[in-house]
C-alpha cells in the first residue's frame, strides 16, 4: 500500500523481479491513524520553530519495531506471511517527551514510560525474526517517532514539553521505504491489527 493524497494507505501491487534482485528497504512498524498523525504533526511544528531541520511528513510518523535494511523480494513475501498469520495484542501507549538522537540529527518524541505490551510485541517480532536469521540490535530498544531530521544544535529544555498523548496503535506494520526528493516514500506491504485483548499471541 503508498500513502494516498488523503493519507489513507492502498495496497500496493507485488514487487516485480526488480525489486527480488535489488531488494528492498524493509522495517516493522507502529502506524498512526490520521488524528493521532495530525496532533503529531503539531509537535513537529512546535520543535522546528526552535531547532529546524525536516519535518516529518504526517503520512510518514511511524513507530519503528524492527528495521531490517535491505531484503529480498522472497524474504519481503516470508516477512509478510508471518504478519499474515499473527494475532498481536496491542494496548494504550502515553507519547510524552521529546528526544533526541545527536549522530542522525533526529528530534523524536515517545513515552517516558515503556508499555509492557509494547516490550511484549517487540520481543516476540525479534523472537520470531531471529528464527529467520535476523541479527537484533545490541542497543536496548527506545520507542519512539521520529519528527524531524537533520535538526539544529540546542537545548532540548528550551521546547516546551507536549501535553501528553494517549494512543492506542491499531495495526503492526511491514512497509518498505525508497528515498524520493521529498525525503522517504513508504509503501505499507502487509499488517496486522491489534487487539488490547487478552488472548494468544500466534506467530512462528
Amino acid at each position: 500500500m503508498t500513502a494516498g493524497a488523503s493519507g489513507t494507505p492502498r495496497r500496493e501491487a507485488a514487487p516485480d523481479a526488480r525489486d527480488d534482485a535489488a531488494g528492498r528497504r524493509v522495517f516493522f512498524a507502529l502506524w498512526p491513524d490520521a488524528e493521532v498523525a495530525r496532533t503529531l504533526s503539531g509537535w513537529a511544528d512546535q520543535a522546528h520553530a526552535v531547532f529546524g531541520g525536516r519535518i516529518m511528513r504526517p503520512d510518514t510518523l511511524h513507530l519503528t519495531l524492527a528495521f531490517l535494511g535491505s531484503v529480498s523480494g522472497v524474504r519481503v513475501a516470508e516477512l509478510s506471511a508471518l504478519l499474515d498469520e499473527a494475532s498481536l495484542i496491542g494496548g494504550a501507549l502515553r507519547l510524552d517527551r521529546y528526544g533526541r538522537f545527536r549522530g542522525p540529527q533526529i528530534l523524536w518524541v515517545g513515552p517516558s514510560v515503556s508499555a509492557p505490551w509494547l516490550d511484549a510485541l517487540h520481543g516476540w517480532l525479534w523472537r520470531a525474526l531471529s528464527r529467520r536469521g535476523f541479527a537484533r540490535p545490541d542497543e536496548p530498544f527506545r520507542p519512539h517517532v521520529s519528527l524531524l531530521r537533520r535538526v539544529r544544535p540546542g537545548d532540548l529544555d528550551a521546547l516546551p514539553a507536549p501535553a501528553p498523548l494517549d494512543w492506542t496503535p491499531r495495526r503492526c506494520v511491514l512497509a518498505a521505504s525508497a528515498p524520493c526528493p521529498e525525503g522517504s516514500f513508504y509503501e505499507i506491504l502487509a499488517e496486522c491489527p491489534l487487539t488490547p485483548e487478552k488472548g494468544d499471541r500466534r506467530g512462528s
